[in-house]
């Protein structure tokens, strides 16, 4: 395993690799971001509360059940209003943008195949590719929802099985990039792709060395 601290930094390991791999949460773009996101779309819900959004990140921060500690703080919990908030959460449009050596990074891959694999709900993951405007640089997205449910989410291998097959590349021939090292690289290592961490700093649950 390779790890690098700039995803620029992944260029010196894919100098023999034929197909590129990326985790798209916290390894494209700042899953933070997307939450924040996602409480400004509530907090729009009910503009007689000051700075719900605020709150509502303080909350998820401070480890709670952040839309339910919210509402049952300001008076407003009942299962009308939890669905509600869960549902415009959950279907948002979010407000995201690529990290910037992302796109540097995307750009000079052009002369490689490139796929995505990303686990997550199918409605939300396809809303943050469509955020980003990234579905041009890729040649196969899979989102590991879809394969089946949450089971052939990472790290169930099956996902770069199908890569492999979709390429017709030998597992040594691609390279997966990502930033979860407790999950994401147990296929890779197992299967003989070569695995590069992305040691962000930025990642939403990023616990540090």
């Amino acid at each position: 395993m390779y790890r690098i601290n700039s995803l620029l930094e992944s260029l010196h390991y894919l100098d023999d690799i034929k197909v590129v791999l990326f985790d798209l949460d916290d390894t494209l773009y700042s899953e933070k971001d997307y939450v924040k996101s996602g409480y400004d779309k509530i907090s729009k819900l009910f503009p007689e509360i000051s700075n719900m959004s605020g709150k509502l990140w303080d909350a998820f921060c401070a480890k709670e059940k952040a839309i339910d500690f919210v509402l049952k703080k300001e008076g407003l919990y009942s299962e009308q209003s939890l669905k509600k908030c869960l549902f415009t959460y959950r279907e948002q449009n979010p407000n995201i943008t690529l990290y910037p050596k992302a796109k540097i990074l995307l750009e000079k891959l052009k002369n490689k195949q490139l796929g995505m694999i990303t686990d997550g709900r199918i409605e939300g993951q396809i809303a943050k590719i469509k955020a980003l405007g990234i579905e041009k640089y890729f040649n196969k997205i899979i989102i590991t929802d879809a394969l089946g449910g949450i089971e052939f989410r990472k790290p169930n291998p099956k996902a770069f099985i199908l890569m492999a097959e979709h390429f017709g590349v030998h597992f040594s021939e691609m390279a997966y990039i990502a930033d979860n090292i407790n999950k994401d690289f147990v296929a890779t290592e197992n299967l003989g792709i070569k695995s590069i961490w992305f040691d962000n700093a930025d990642g939403l649950y990023y616990k540090g060395n």
